[in-house]
């Protein structure tokens, strides 16, 4: 049976913030082959493999990167979504470089989107910000009402200084899913470092951002002050 997507898979949430990876170099060659491929049909998938995959997913998601890559290796699925899982997983154990090889086969597969996303974390981590931008793009191009996408966009624009087109990043990723915290948080944090208080806190109440939280953006938006004089 043929399946366009794994919707346990694919709807991926990266952890909060960025998180450190090597220096990786760029394919230059990928970016100028960036195109929408996410109508493609993914290979078939028993509905074992499914039940193996989302498992391994929900690893990833809880942390456990070490974990998932160990289940999929014993799992031996031949399929992209095993292998966006794969990369995923060296890449949140800090093996850039070879998350990045499998990232780049991916980007004209069904997963293409999450591909770039990858591509464009591995860059942001590495501080090439316009290259990570470019990808970033790309991803949102090819699934533009994934919202952890919106988020990651967002927020690359917001540390290269882009800050009106990372606010529309961060309140389309908050539109699409209201519960989406970590979009929330960047959106509320951006709004401090703009000056608008009162615009941060409207959003902290309707979000139902805590006292704790708000402090900790506040002390966030200082300590970029003061790194950015």
């Amino acid at each position: 049976m043929k399946s366009t997507t794994l919707m346990m898979v694919l709807a991926w949430l990266c952890m909060h913030g960025l998180p450190h990876a090597l220096a990786a170099d760029t394919d230059t060659k990928s970016l100028r082959q960036i195109k929408n491929t996410e109508n493609q049909a993914c290979s078939a998938v028993s509905p074992e493999e499914t039940t193996k995959l989302g498992l391994i997913q929900q690893m990833l998601a809880e942390g456990k990167p070490h974990a998932a890559l160990a289940h999929l290796e014993a799992a031996n699925i031949k399929n992209e979504q095993a292998a966006l899982l794969r990369a995923h997983g060296l890449r949140q154990t800090g093996r850039a470089l070879q998350a990045q090889a499998i990232y780049e086969q991916l980007v004209t597969s069904c997963v293409s989107g999450y591909a770039y996303r990858g591509l464009g974390l591995i860059a942001s981590n590495a501080g090439n910000l316009q290259e990570s931008l470019r990808y970033l793009q790309a991803a949102s191009n090819a699934l533009p009402t994934e919202h952890t996408i919106r988020n990651d966009h967002g927020y690359v624009l917001m540390q290269s200084g882009a800050t009106e087109p990372a606010l529309h990043e961060f309140l389309t990723a908050v539109e699409l899913a209201p519960d989406y915290r970590q979009a929330a948080h960047n959106l509320i944090l951006l709004l401090y470092r703009q000056g608008d208080i009162n615009r941060a806190e409207a959003f902290a109440r309707q979000f139902g951002v805590d006292a704790t939280e708000m402090q900790q953006l506040k002390k966030m938006t200082a300590d970029s002050h003061s790194t950015n004089p």
